[in-house]
């Protein structure tokens, strides 16, 4: 499976876009849709797609597409 390209799948669907709009760099506020409520429905949602727990701190300063898949993959790891 390659992660980067199903999270932007999966963050594409959540935020009601088309999955060109969004790349590795797209961070909070690149979308409309990615606003502050939305940034946290993205990681509940994330924890429990890809059966991951984020820390609270972690959560708050991973903002891009790049530092969610991250997080992704070392908890996966």
């Amino acid at each position: 499976m390659d992660l980067e390209n199903d999270f932007i799948s999966f963050a594409a669907s959540l935020f009601g876009v088309e999955s060109s709009l969004i790349s590795p760099e797209t961070s909070m506020g690149d979308i409309p849709q990615w606003d502050s409520v939305m940034h946290l429905r993205l990681v509940m949602e994330t924890e429990a797609k890809y059966g991951v727990s984020f820390p609270m701190q972690k959560v708050l300063e991973a903002t891009s597409v790049s530092s969610i898949v991250s997080l992704i993959k070392e908890q996966l790891l």
